[in-house]
């Protein structure tokens, strides 16, 4: 039997969750994407919005299977969010490094999860080119205030396949308990 994972990709709307999810899947993923109304999609490249769960799996080696859930970024779809605290989940807590609301967004995020931030990682999609040094300063403060190390503040790109194993690898090394 493998040694079995659950990661959660978690964060606000448009940070790239369940794109992550699609290029890590090693199945088809299923996603609960639909169509945004007129008024949430002005102003935005965003089209769609997740309104469930995600879901995909990922076998990192033959030993280990991993779970992928997306969970929706709209308060209004909390409920669907499932139990963190499951002994072998992970999170990888998406932002964006493009918008000027990225330390509020990773604060309130962070507020969500207080016993699992020994479970978590911080990924800035959107980084603009930022030096990931740059994006830690910006953080720092919230870092500190929740004893985030700045390590665990990693880049990437939801598109890339390699890019998001990186940080989903960085997350399956991090201890079960502190």
């Amino acid at each position: 039997m493998p040694t079995r994972y659950r990661m959660i990709f978690a964060g606000p709307v448009g940070a790239g969750k369940t794109t992550a999810v699609r290029a890590l899947s090693d199945v088809p993923p299923v996603d609960t994407d639909v169509p945004m109304s007129a008024t949430a999609a002005q102003g935005e490249d965003k089209t769609t919005t997740t309104v469930g769960l995600d879901f995909g799996t990922w076998r990192p080696t033959p030993e280990v299977s991993v779970a992928l859930i997306g969970v929706p970024g709209q308060r209004r779809f909390a409920a669907a969010r499932p139990n963190v605290s499951l002994p072998g989940t992970r999170i990888l807590l998406w932002v964006r490094g493009d918008q000027p609301t990225m330390t509020s967004d990773t604060a309130e995020w962070l507020r969500l999860f207080p016993a699992e931030l020994h479970r978590l990682i911080i990924v800035v999609s959107h980084s603009d080119n930022r030096s990931i040094g740059s994006i830690r300063r910006a953080l720092a403060d919230v870092l500190q205030q929740y004893a985030v190390p700045p390590s665990r503040v990693l880049a990437a790109d939801a598109r890339d396949r390699d890019s998001v194993m990186r940080v989903a690898s960085a997350a399956l090394d991090l201890p079960e308990e502190n």
